[in-house]
């Protein structure tokens, strides 16, 4: 399920997260897109440039990524 807000990096809306027993939304805002731009993003975004990029971030602290 998609919700109302849109990636900031893909520009799709972002994810859904439901409750495995119940089926409820609980959580509707994405991610922090931090690195890679400033606002929200979508799973897909996070799992493919955000957390890459943090990690290259941790592993070269001399290399500013913006």
């Amino acid at each position: 399920m998609k919700g109302l807000i849109d990636c900031c990096i893909c520009e799709e809306k972002v994810d859904l997260h439901l409750h495995p027993v119940s089926g409820e939304v609980y959580w509707d805002r994405g991610h922090n897109a931090y690195p890679i731009k400033d606002g929200r993003c979508c799973d897909d975004c996070n799992s493919k440039y955000v957390i890459p990029a943090r990690i290259s971030a941790i592993n070269n602290p001399s290399v500013t990524i913006h």
